[in-house]
């Protein structure tokens, strides 16, 4: 979808159109809902905000960069690893992990090599052929994702979806127009005469407003923000096998719309195992934490037993 528009400047009209949307929603809550106390509080997170907003516009600059430059089955992939860093990261930072979530890390490992060494022997160039650059990109975009998510769940335990959404989304907005006019070259004002892509000229513009208003209202709206309020009421294990779903159902689409060609062999193993490892990990943490939080009520318990004996003593 438009790969003639510059990456940065695509991911910057998409956030752009999607905060507009979304504040009026914010606006109501901040003004209807909200008590002074949350107001204050909201207030003194604008920097925590600005810097998810900063994760959140990376993301979806590298998400929309491997997507130009290497295909669209590995992008997906590459991009749902999300529980699979999440695992690395734990197991680097010598914080406690099963051994479940450590045999799909290596698993992921192995995946994602078969993933690059079948974009090096894809022999496939241009637009929607494999590369491990546009692989790199995706890889990276979930890494950003997972620090975006670990900020954004400790904000959204207390403020509501549509002032989170609207003010991270308004924040990756800004970072992604400025970079777009920085490194592309995007103009404030559209010339029909120049080269260049407007920062804002999908709002004018007849055959990409439309095409805008269905990434921010589907994949935006519909997509992140849905998901963002669903994180808040549903278990996340749920949300995670229903996200690993989603390099299979997008990969038949486009392939059936003739968007991309069918992947390299290699690409159908490496992907079914970067799949399995999924699983495997986000099963593995999903029952580690249950034991977890089952050992913190037992403790709590067990406090709460010795310090009743021990005023009943005295």
């Amino acid at each position: 979808m438009m790969p003639e528009v510059p990456a940065m400047t695509l991911a910057a009209w998409r956030l752009q159109m999607t905060t507009a949307i979304m504040v009026p929603a914010a606006v109501f809550e901040v003004v209807a809902q909200m008590d002074t106390n949350t107001r204050w509080r909201l207030a003194r997170a604008v920097w925590t905000l600005l810097l998810n907003g900063s994760l959140l516009a990376l993301h979806f600059g590298l998400w929309v960069l491997s997507l130009k430059t290497t295909s669209l089955p590995h992008a997906m992939l590459f991009v749902c690893m999300a529980p699979v860093i999440v695992a690395l990261s734990m197991w680097i930072m010598r914080q406690p992990i099963s051994w479940g979530e450590l045999g799909g890390t290596a698993l992921g490992t192995a995946g994602a090599a078969l993933l690059a060494l079948s974009s090096a022997h894809s022999g496939a160039a241009g637009p929607g052929a494999a590369s491990w650059r546009g692989d790199l990109a995706a890889l990276a975009a979930a890494a950003l994702f997972v620090a975006y998510l670990s900020i954004g769940r400790r904000l959204r335990a207390w403020m509501p979806i549509f002032t989170y959404s609207t003010l991270v989304t308004e924040a990756g907005a800004a970072v992604l127009t400025l970079a777009a006019a920085c490194i592309e070259g995007s103009t404030p004002r559209h010339d029909p005469r120049s080269a260049h892509y407007g920062l804002f000229q999908w709002a004018s513009s007849a055959s990409y407003f439309p095409k805008i208003a269905y990434l921010a209202v589907v994949p935006g709206l519909l997509g992140h923000t849905g998901f963002n309020a669903l994180v808040k009421y549903m278990d996340p294990l749920i949300l995670t096998l229903v996200g690993t779903m989603e390099p299979l159902v997008g990969s038949f689409v486009g392939h059936a719309m003739g968007l991309v060609e069918l992947p390299h062999p290699l690409t159908y193993i490496g992907g079914a195992v970067v799949l399995a490892s999924t699983v495997i990990v986000s099963v593995a943490g999903h029952h580690r934490q249950k034991a977890e939080q089952k050992e913190s009520e037992r403790r709590i318990r067990s406090k709460s037993h010795l310090t009743t004996a021990s005023v009943q003593l005295t």
